[in-house]
């Protein structure tokens, strides 16, 4: 893999490295190792990426014969019809780092909401802005929470569950059904202790975990998977689960 192609098919298409996360399915520190040289992708995920950057995979291994990408917003002017404005805001919201366009997505969503409310004569909703953990907690086999500076900010409904909580974790996996399902955010207190019969996330040995605090062990709701004892383990509590966050622009 040409690190260098890589970059640059990315950021032809205004892609962040999350953008390209998320939409292959893997972790944001997997694709920044891709980028940095220290780890090769399979043959499966480089046809993805060059799928997705509209580039070769010729290019994208670094092959002298291999064609650079094109501007992916000539492209689309090319086979879409713009007005002059359209084409102006497009090329500004690409130049803004992620953060931005998230606020502008925020925006567009807000303003789009109250413009309906009024037109249904509905009071509007109130919005919270929360941060989320770019790691999901699992609720199946145990994820990584080592890496706690990875963070994104979402707009989620204001209710008494988001108002109490410090911040949101997304669930990967079933072992909390009917409970908690595979993808969904949850809210979360920040405490380092729960009551036994309480649901809580949990670090146990480098792995996070969302269960039911039992007596010396996690239990999950899901009768399929067993309960994973806490003596002769490194182990912490790292917040109470309040409950599910309606997320507004996941």
């Amino acid at each position: 893999m040409n690190v260098d192609n890589l970059k640059s098919a990315r950021k032809s298409t205004g892609m962040t490295q999350k953008d390209v996360s998320t939409a292959l399915n893997i972790s944001p520190n997997t694709y920044k190792n891709y980028e940095q040289g220290l780890r090769e992708p399979n043959g499966d995920t480089i046809v993805a990426l060059a799928n997705l950057f509209g580039v070769t995979t010729d290019y994208l291994l670094g092959r002298p014969t291999a064609q650079p990408p094109t501007d992916a917003l000539e492209r689309l002017f090319t086979e879409k019809s713009f007005s002059a404005l359209e084409e102006e805001l497009l090329r500004k919201y690409m130049e803004l780092p992620h953060e931005a366009r998230q606020a502008v997505v925020r925006f567009i969503n807000d303003a789009t909401a109250k413009a309906l409310q009024r037109k249904n004569g509905t009071a509007p909703q109130k919005l919270l802005v929360m941060k989320r953990s770019l790691h999901k907690v699992s609720a199946g086999t145990g994820y990584d929470l080592n890496d706690s500076d990875a963070w994104e900010t979402v707009t989620v409904k204001d209710t008494d569950d988001s108002r109490k909580a410090d911040f949101l974790l997304e669930i990967e996996g079933d072992s909390m059904e009917t409970t908690f399902h595979d993808g969904e955010t949850v809210c979360v207190q920040q405490t380092p202790c729960v009551e036994v019969g309480e649901i809580g996330v949990f670090w146990v040995d480098g792995c996070g975990y969302i269960k039911e605090l039992g007596n010396g062990c996690l239990i999950s709701h899901n009768s399929s998977y067993d309960p994973i004892p806490l003596q002769g383990t490194e182990n912490r509590c790292i917040g109470r689960v309040l409950g599910t966050a309606d997320v507004i622009d996941d």
